[in-house]
């Protein structure tokens, strides 16, 4: 699969380095960076089921391969990035503005449209 705007490898599980990110989903976070028109940092794409986050969370989208955590600078900078992804398609949007992340995910086993804090 290529992508315009991310490498694979930016999505890869940090603790084994597997990535089985679904295809779609890729797709779909690749248009969202182009509508944003700004970087995406990822802090965390596909996780694997020993992960510790998966661990304490087994029923997380990040297993699945469908989520991603995406760092931002500034509330101007994750409105560009929520704007993008919902123009995107995107649905599902978790804040956390403490460590300064926004993840999004379209698992369609979960509630949406849905946005979150933590």
């Amino acid at each position: 699969m290529k992508l315009e705007y991310f490498k694979l490898k930016e999505f890869d599980c940090k603790c084994c380095g597997k990535n089985k990110m679904h295809p779609d989903f890729l797709e779909m976070i690749d248009r969202g960076r182009k509508y944003s028109g700004v970087i995406y940092r990822i802090n965390s794409g596909y996780r694997c089921k020993k992960h510790p986050l998966s661990i304490k969370n087994p029923k997380s989208s990040h297993i699945k391969g469908v989520a991603a955590d995406i760092r931002f600078n500034d509330s101007v900078h994750l409105a560009l990035i929520i704007g993008g992804l919902g123009g995107a398609g995107f649905e599902r949007f978790g804040i956390n503005f403490k460590s300064k992340f926004v993840h999004v995910d379209a698992d369609a086993d979960k509630v949406y449209p849905c946005i979150w804090g933590y």
